[in-house]
């Protein structure tokens, strides 16, 4: 009722004024007609002619007398009684200006109820579109009807709206990504269970066997060196899961800092290059152009781990008296540089593939070569925290397989 009272208040005040207004003009009326009435009888009596008196009085030329008029009128009563055909007029004008304010004031408050209920009506109605709306927000329906949308109406109900569109959006985004983790590591953890199993396995029969009492002092060598390895293949699984994990949470932070990237592919070949020796593989630079100070800003420690794994695939895959040739170019805006190995290769339909977590190719080579197929994963991880890119080809061939070219991208300025 509270919201209603400025509104009749309102309604109320301009009826006032109305009526005060229109009820004074009817009393002026009746007034001048008395004092024309009047000034007629003086005039009368007094033998002029009343009617040119009455004519000026109307233009306005001379102001009104009438007093013995006035006083002619009040001993025979009517001014006194006040009963006269202009009172009853004037009281006819006033009562129907009450009447038609009274009738007018009615109607007002007959809108006024009927667009208050409309208003409500309205307001019920988008309370309830809002309720539905957040009743599907809480059923994890986060889509909103053509309907419920804004129409273009600058309201505050409106404004609600727009505002719950904005936060479907975001709710269904992050549902979205919400069920990509969840799909992530459902596949993660089915990932590292079968890498897992097999090192797991392995210790598990060697341990197994170990405590059979009739083995011989180099079969039990054997079995010993066995465990060795597989346990220094959960080892660096375990490494690299732990690498995985803290690059993909954040936790690993890129530091770049302006440094020579030739001294940084320098200190990755130094760590390969016994593994390199073993199998008498060659690692050769090839520079075609000055490339003794190339600056770039990247994470030295970083970016020389990409590296390193680019350079142990090249080596575990090819075969020995082999060589890998580096060759770094400058191009506009990155600098390219190139692994070039003579090993195994790699079919067409596997060139996205092998920088996925944990995948490895199907080759028989591959099965053969200790491996959990995240070093590609982790260096293709770093190289795009640079703002940079790998890419691979390789002149794969059933018959004949002649070698790998992986392509490192690195921005000058990422």
């Amino acid at each position: 009722m509270k919201k209603y009272m400025v509104p009749i208040l309102i309604g109320i005040l301009g009826l006032v004024l109305a009526d005060w207004y229109l009820i004074t003009t009817a009393v002026h009326g009746y007034q001048e007609k008395i004092e024309i009435l009047c000034v007629m009888i003086e005039e009368q009596e007094q033998g002029t002619d009343s009617l040119l008196t009455v004519t000026r009085l109307l233009k306005g030329l001379e102001e009104p007398a009438g007093k013995l008029g006035r006083e002619r009128l009040e001993s025979y009563g009517f001014l006194k009684q006040q009963d006269n055909r202009f009172r009853r007029e004037l009281k006819s004008s006033v009562l129907g200006i009450l009447g038609i304010s009274v009738a007018l004031f009615g109607l007002y408050l007959l809108s006024l109820y009927w667009v208050s209920r409309k208003w409500n009506d309205c307001r019920r109605r988008e309370l309830r579109e809002v309720s539905q709306i957040l009743n599907r927000f809480s059923d994890d329906i986060f889509e909103m009807e053509a309907q419920e949308r804004l129409d273009g109406k600058d309201t505050e109900m409106e404004r609600i709206k727009g505002q719950l569109a904005d936060l479907s959006e975001q709710l269904r985004y992050s549902q979205e990504r919400l069920q990509e983790e969840r799909e992530e590591t459902r596949s993660l953890v089915t990932d590292i269970s079968h890498q897992l199993k097999t090192p797991v396995a392995g210790v598990k029969a060697c341990f197994e066997i170990l405590n059979q009492e009739n083995l011989s002092e180099e079969e039990e060598k054997e079995f010993l060196d066995q465990c060795g390895k597989q346990l220094q293949g959960l080892e660096n699984l375990t490494g690299a899961l732990v690498n995985i994990s803290r690059m993909e949470t954040g936790m690993i932070q890129i530091r770049r800092e302006a440094a020579d990237i030739l001294e940084t592919l320098v200190q990755a070949v130094n760590r390969v290059y016994l593994k390199a020796d073993k199998k008498q593989i060659a690692i050769e630079f090839e520079e075609s152009e000055d490339l003794a100070a190339t600056v770039i800003p990247h994470d030295v420690k970083w970016v020389c781990e990409a590296f390193i794994n680019i350079l142990e695939n090249a080596v575990k895959y090819s075969p020995e008296h082999t060589e890998i040739r580096i060759r770094m170019m400058r191009r506009v805006t990155f600098l390219r540089i190139e692994f070039e190995d003579q090993g195994i290769g790699i079919p067409k339909a596997e060139y996205h593939k092998v920088f996925q977590r944990f995948y490895r190719g199907k080759a028989q080579e591959v099965d053969m070569e200790e491996g959990s197929g995240v070093g590609l994963y982790l260096t293709r991880q770093i190289l795009e925290r640079h703002g940079g890119s790998i890419t691979v080809s390789s002149r794969y061939e059933r018959t004949q397989q002649r070698g790998s070219t992986f392509v490192v991208q690195i921005p000058y300025q990422p």
